[in-house]
């Protein structure tokens, strides 16, 4: 079997550092807000330079834009049928949560309030809630789509942030079995 090749392992590196910047970019955008974060900061989070911060992403306008972009996350919670979403989308943010200590639905709520927050809340809605909304059947699909959302929120604030007794010492898999078909309730709809 052969090694591979250093350009491989050039680019695997690259991918790394690229997404380490992203997200120290997420997490700061998202406790500081646009103006109180410098390039030198995210580059001190991610021990590289400055001068590599720009190279990746350009400017610190459009490392915002990608930071705050919901494309990926918004993949990766929608990736399920309809009949098993509810579970999905609680699963997915626990596992997340578990993973980064951090939850992409959090970010919308610390950012878009920030005075650059304009482009995370646009994001937000046209990424996430407008293509769950377009997923669920009748005539209040919106408000559906919020409600889940909203509820997922609070969910993350609760455990990440708040770190209330119980929801924090409560084992995942029960999390799930309690929320998911609350969840689901609201995406098969109508209210």
């Amino acid at each position: 079997m052969s090694s591979p090749a250093v350009g491989d392992d050039q680019r695997r590196d690259a991918c790394a550092t690229r997404e380490a910047i992203l997200k120290a970019a997420r997490r700061r955008f998202s406790s500081c807000g646009y103006a109180d974060v410098t390039l030198r900061d995210i580059a001190a989070d991610t021990e590289v330079s400055a001068a590599l911060v720009v190279k990746y992403f350009g400017s610190k306008e459009d490392l915002f834009t990608e930071a705050s972009g919901f494309e990926q996350d918004a993949e990766r919670l929608l990736d399920c049928e309809l009949p098993q979403l509810g579970e999905h989308l609680v699963r997915t943010l626990l596992d997340y949560h578990e993973q980064t200590q951090g939850d992409p639905l959090l970010r919308a709520v610390f950012t878009s309030s920030r005075p650059a927050g304009a482009q995370f809340r646009a994001n937000f809605e046209h990424q996430l809630l407008t293509r769950l909304a377009e997923r669920l059947p009748g005539p209040d699909a919106q408000l559906r789509a919020e409600l889940v959302c909203s509820h997922l929120m609070g969910l993350a604030a609760s455990r990440l942030v708040l770190r209330t007794e119980a929801i924090t010492a409560e084992p995942k898999e029960n999390l799930v079995a309690i929320t998911a078909p609350l969840i689901q309730n609201w995406l098969d709809g109508p209210l």
